[in-house]
């Protein structure tokens, strides 16, 4: 979710993890993955304009003074033949960056055919 969360609505007063990405519903009806596309439905090979990004990621301390993300940040992709994710840790227009998506519909067959 993006947006500004002030600490009024939590009780803790800090956080040992911090989640950056795209996220889907997938109730896997008649057992098949859901038709859901991630982002704008593009992979995150494509350019920025094309796919969805979130740039000059940053963390505040409690006095909401900004210090750059972590160094190391841990990729996780569940279906990485229908979403994917690029980390990218310096960019002069970007920041640190990430850039994730993925199609919707029959994405394992997608993702085979467009490799071609």
């Amino acid at each position: 979710m993006i947006g500004f969360w002030p600490k009024s609505n939590y009780r803790a007063r800090s956080a040992n993890i911090i989640d950056w990405g795209g996220e889907i519903l997938n109730k896997r009806t008649m057992g098949r993955h859901t038709s859901t596309q991630m982002g704008n439905g593009h992979f995150s090979s494509e350019p920025i304009g094309r796919v969805a990004y979130i740039r000059n990621m940053a963390l505040y301390d409690l006095d909401l003074d900004p210090y750059n993300a972590p160094d190391a940040i841990n990729m996780k992709v569940t279906q990485p033949d229908c979403y994917d994710l690029k980390y990218y840790p310096s960019d002069d227009e970007y920041g640190q960056h990430i850039t994730f998506g993925g199609p919707d519909g029959n994405c394992f067959t997608l993702r085979t055919t467009n490799a071609r």
